[in-house]
């Protein structure tokens, strides 16, 4: 049967059509594939210069271990009259991180959190960690500028934060870092000073073996510098009041 020159031109019209419709599958595929891979990229971005070193091996272990050494002797100076201080490491804070931390304090690093990074500045430190939410996972990190206002009294403020290269606003890292601060017995509360929000943590100024006793600790200054984070204060005993137990 003859066909007519119009049904032709309309069959050809439709199977040209048909033989093309594979490439757009395709191309979208190559499309998801590269949106996937920046998207990675962005999410797991970490500033220049945040992330301090993390020691391995046997020279992680001797980091980790005067780091802990370091805080038993600073508990122990909160506990008895007098001034004390200790002067810690990037070095030694990241391999206790990286390796007493997941060790001996898994429930620290919940919500998905892992591979916890520092790096002291001038007067700031930055921090970093990777955040999984299933398959998925990104780097969060935030530069905060840390400082004493009196006794006790500590104001952290946020420079800047991101996941990976989406910027963070500060009150959510104010408001995670002042979890675990009244998780660990502080007072904590959220205010506008100087022309941004800033989280002002007071400690308790007694630990669980001086609560019971007639001493009080007082953190008097918090130095950062490159490399090395100094605390130091003194713990005063207190006036015995009358009709107390000695």
């Amino acid at each position: 049967m003859n066909r007519l020159p119009g049904a032709l031109a309309r069959h050809e019209k439709t199977g040209g059509a048909g033989r093309r419709w594979p490439r757009r599958p395709a191309a979208a595929g190559i499309l998801l594939v590269c949106l996937l891979l920046a998207s990675y990229s962005l999410l797991h971005l970490r500033p220049v210069g945040i992330g301090g070193p993390v020691p391995s091996g046997p020279e992680g272990e001797r980091a980790a271990g005067r780091m802990m050494s370091k805080a038993s002797s600073l508990v122990a100076g909160l506990e008895r009259p007098g001034d004390w201080g200790e002067a810690f490491s990037e070095a030694e804070a990241n391999a206790w991180l990286s390796i007493d931390l997941p060790r001996h304090a898994p429930g620290f690093l919940v919500g998905g959190f892992s591979a916890p990074k520092v790096q002291f500045l001038e007067r700031r430190a930055a921090i970093s960690s990777l955040v999984r939410w299933g398959p998925l996972s990104a780097q969060l990190w935030a530069i905060l500028e840390v400082t004493v206002r009196s006794d006790n009294l500590v104001a952290v403020g946020v420079d800047s934060a991101g996941l990976g290269a989406v910027p963070l606003p500060p009150g959510v890292i104010l408001r995670a870092i002042a979890s675990r601060a009244e998780a660990a017995g502080a007072t904590t509360e959220i205010r506008f000073l100087d022309g941004g929000p800033v989280l002002l943590v007071l400690l308790p100024g007694t630990t669980k073996k001086t609560s019971g006793q007639r001493s009080e600790y007082h953190l008097g200054g918090v130095r950062i510098t490159p490399g090395e984070v100094v605390l130091a204060g003194t713990t005063r005993s207190l006036p015995h009041q009358e009709g107390s137990p000695p």
